[in-house]
């Protein structure tokens, strides 16, 4: 079965340009939830191809390390309001005549494009089954016209795949998708890799300390991340906590404000900028620390807060999307925060901190939800199934 697996990730959601370099150098060496898609749909021996969409650059190929194809397709773009159309003719003549069915990611264009989203499921709606992963996100936060055009693409769709139980709700009662169309799947992780270990082993794999404690933020150095509320906050505790060091995994445009908090706040010995590293050594990154942060705005399950459940170390998340079903006391895994509350960020880390008895370091069983295991077969599953109704119509 050949499948699009298109992307409506446009460059400034990377806040880069798709240009040549940085689609081998960054998309094609990532592990996205697109490629590690792909990367089981050609275990099943099926076809899949990872679309790109670029308002700057021009239609090419590219190969992923795992072996797939990936595509950057050129789209055109129209001043509109706050925020611009987006829509691409070469997108539709590159996937309505070559594919048997089609999954689109939306968890970007539930807050730039949902115009793009629209725009592809009218164009491809009766050619072949189209299905999309759902990750919630705010979407509050969306003008009223924006939420009818999601709306309108969301009920196209054969099949919405979603990882919260939350966000299911919010699909059945703001957007009425009927419950026959929802899918409860969990993002797949690579549980042989992101496990626990000994702490000391793996400080001693990374060349660290492990007399000293760290904090740890893994993701992209980005806005609504929660970095600055972070940072902030390490700074008016730093005194009270004098053998513990934050550690960014990570790169974006925060960089340079990060660097420069850095300096001003004389805090070059005890905050460290790792930039990008492979999974092979994030690993043991989430071993050696103490407290994992994504305390962001934006929604679904982040990978970093599967990837540390699964290591072992405590979290503290935001409420956004689906991080409060799996970071709670019931699994002692960590402690929900409201966004942007840097008291409530502080009596967390004071909690984990002076009682880590109520913190288990031992992996909860509901985290093999989330293995490679059957993920690929479902998934297969769902792509025929919805490919033989369509036929049967």
């Amino acid at each position: 079965m050949k499948i699009a697996l298109i992307s409506i990730f446009l460059d400034d959601g990377y806040e880069h340009i798709l240009d040549d370099e940085f689609m081998e150098n960054v998309v094609c060496q990532e592990d996205h939830y697109y490629h590690r898609i792909a990367h089981l749909l050609r275990m099943g021996n099926h076809d899949p191809i990872v679309f790109y969409i670029s308002v700057e650059k021009e239609l090419k190929k590219f190969t992923h390390k795992y072996g797939h194809t990936v595509i950057r397709v050129p789209a055109k773009r129209i001043p509109f309001l706050h925020e611009p159309i987006v829509y691409s003719p070469e997108l539709i003549k590159q996937v309505e005549n070559n594919f048997d069915a089609s999954l689109l990611f939306s968890y970007y264009v539930m807050y730039k494009v949902p115009d793009m989203f629209d725009y592809i499921i009218r164009k491809l709606k009766g050619k072949m089954p189209i299905m999309t992963r759902w990750s919630g996100g705010q979407h509050k936060w969306l003008f009223p016209i924006r939420k009818q055009i999601k709306k309108s693409a969301l009920q196209k769709c054969d099949k919405i795949i979603c990882g919260g139980r939350e966000e299911i709700e919010v699909l059945k009662n703001v957007f009425k998708i009927p419950n026959s169309k929802i899918e409860f799947m969990i993002n797949p992780h690579n549980l042989e890799l992101f496990k626990n270990r000994d702490r000391i082993e793996a400080c001693k794999k990374l060349k660290i300390s492990s007399t000293k404690k760290y904090f740890l933020y893994v993701g992209r150095l980005v806005k609504n991340k929660g970095i600055e509320e972070l940072l902030e906050t390490f700074n008016e505790i730093k005194s009270e906590y004098s053998d513990m060091n934050l550690i960014f995994i990570g790169d974006g445009l925060l960089k340079k404000e990060i660097t420069e908090f850095i300096e001003k706040n004389n805090l070059n010995d005890r905050v460290e900028l790792k930039g990008k590293l492979p999974h092979e050594i994030i690993c043991y990154y989430y071993n050696a620390c103490s407290i994992l942060f994504h305390i962001g705005t934006s929604g679904g399950l982040p990978n970093a807060v599967v990837e540390g459940i699964a290591s072992g170390i405590p979290v503290i998340a935001t409420e956004n999307g689906a991080n409060k079903e799996y970071v709670n006391q019931e699994y002692k895994t960590g402690i929900i925060i409201e966004p942007g509350n840097k008291i409530e960020l502080k009596k967390a880390i004071k909690k984990i901190i002076e009682m880590p008895e109520k913190f288990s370091r031992e992996v909860p069983e509901i985290i093999k939800e989330f293995s490679f295991e059957g993920y690929g077969e479902k998934l297969e599953i769902l792509f025929k199934k919805s490919l033989e109704k369509r036929n049967n119509q």
